[in-house]
């Protein structure tokens, strides 16, 4: 599916063989660092770049773009503690130590992206000269601007759009009620970053335990088994407590385990019936109208945009919409990419996954490479974009030029429809497979 991928995007730069190679923005959940050991992470991505970086035909630019989501957040993690270290070995004796730093600036433009993803430099820079290449990262929010329509395009991998990842923000209000929640980007990272990194992005490195965290993992995705996972949870807790109060204590942990299957439960990705919960959608908002739009009015010296996409991913379900938001002019265009993992045994025609498109006017087109279908017919790659009053000039041009019934592109949507269909078919026995063991 990688190849025929790749295949689809040198037909697609091929367009125009005389512009400049497009930059390559990489959304974050890129490498498996939740549910992988280093060295099987490293060798899937490798994969891509073996394809994507021909030396004698590269389809990107050397400048690399790269926002680290929740299961690749190690690599911010990494650059953070590497840029920190730079900075005390520079500062003279003597003087005061600053905070390390919880978040870059948002315009890529204006400066202040220097940070390198060290891991993933290395991967690349195997097949391209080290001075020709940056992997650089950006954390958590990336705006891009056009110098001559006043068009903007605000990108978030969309980890911050769910409660789950600011669990730690939510601890801290209930023990420490008085004390106030911070509202800005820099503050929900600071707040929550070992627990997503640790619970997201290294746990499933734990060596053989790390593995059995892959199995929970697909576990969670049925609801039969993630009681069962809770079951025995609760009973561990219980047997480890005191014998006089080891009933209630395994009654206790039983209840503990029962709320944090609803807490998973609730998570969007749960929920492939529709493209957007309620919950997902008040989260959306959350995020947009608080820490983004405060970092946003910062950066852009006050100013609220009138022609401003948001682009994210993260809840596996690729669409497109346009939201009125606090803290902006106009509506927000909003775009998900969906993801590239088979969730379920079951067709969800939600799920699926997009490839997104920026052009240097900052106009945005979906290229929605697949939508979960029940029969190969039904996959096929489309174009989408959110309804707007002005003329579309990206799509318009993509529209002219990509012929989806012919090859590659039909080639890709044979071989999508066949792996989608063999995913269906294992997840099942994964979940038994898994059920069998904590018998």
């Amino acid at each position: 599916m990688l190849s025929a991928l790749i295949a689809c995007l040198r037909d697609l730069v091929d367009l125009d063989p005389n512009a400049p190679r497009p930059t390559l923005i990489l959304n974050g959940d890129i490498l498996e660092l939740a549910l992988a050991e280093d060295n099987v992470a490293a060798m899937v991505f490798d994969r891509f770049v073996d394809l994507a970086f021909d030396p004698n035909y590269p389809l990107f630019n050397p400048t690399i773009l790269y926002l680290p989501g929740n299961h690749d957040h190690h690599l911010w993690e990494t650059a953070r503690e590497r840029m920190y270290a730079d900075y005390v070995a520079t500062t003279p004796v003597g003087d005061e130590l600053v905070a390390p730093y919880h978040a870059t600036r948002l315009f890529v433009n204006r400066g202040g992206h220097d940070l390198e993803a060290e891991l993933v430099n290395a991967l690349v820079r195997r097949r391209w000269p080290r001075e020709h290449l940056h992997v650089k990262v950006v954390y958590p929010n990336l705006g891009l601007e056009s110098t001559y329509s006043g068009r903007q395009v605000l990108i978030h991998h969309g980890h911050f759009t769910e409660s789950i990842y600011r669990l730690m923000s939510f601890a801290k209000a209930t023990l420490f009620p008085k004390q106030p929640l911070g509202d800005e980007v820099w503050d929900w990272e600071a707040d929550n970053f070992a627990w997503i990194d640790f619970f997201w992005s290294t746990l499933g490195r734990s060596g053989s335990a790390g593995q059995d965290v892959g199995l929970i993992y697909d576990m969670l995705q049925n609801k039969g088994a993630m009681r069962r996972l809770a079951g025995e949870l609760g009973e561990f807790a219980g047997d480890r407590g005191p014998r006089p109060t080891r009933v209630i204590t395994k009654w206790l942990g039983r209840e503990a385990a029962g709320d944090l299957v609803d807490v998973v439960s609730g998570r969007e990705r749960q929920h492939p019936e529709v493209v957007l919960t309620a919950a997902g959608r008040q989260g959306l908002m959350e995020y947009l109208g608080g820490p983004l739009a405060r970092q946003y009015i910062r950066e852009g010296n006050g100013q609220t945009g009138e022609k401003v996409s948001f682009v994210f991913g993260h809840t596996h379900k690729p669409f497109e919409c346009t939201l009125e938001v606090p803290g902006f002019s106009g509506p927000l265009s909003i775009y998900n990419s969906g993801g590239w993992v088979v969730d379920t045994p079951d067709t969800q025609a939600n799920q699926g996954a997009a490839v997104l498109l920026i052009d240097a006017d900052c106009n945005v087109t979906s290229l929605r490479m697949y939508n979960q279908a029940s029969s190969p017919a039904g996959y096929m790659v489309s174009l989408s974009s959110v309804a707007d009053t002005t003329t579309n000039d990206l799509r318009e041009r993509l529209a002219a030029g990509l012929q989806f019934d012919q090859s590659p592109w039909r080639d890709f949507s044979e071989t999508v429809a066949a792996e989608v269909t063999l995913r269906h078919e294992l997840l099942p026995k994964i979940i038994q497979r898994g059920l069998k063991y904590t018998d």
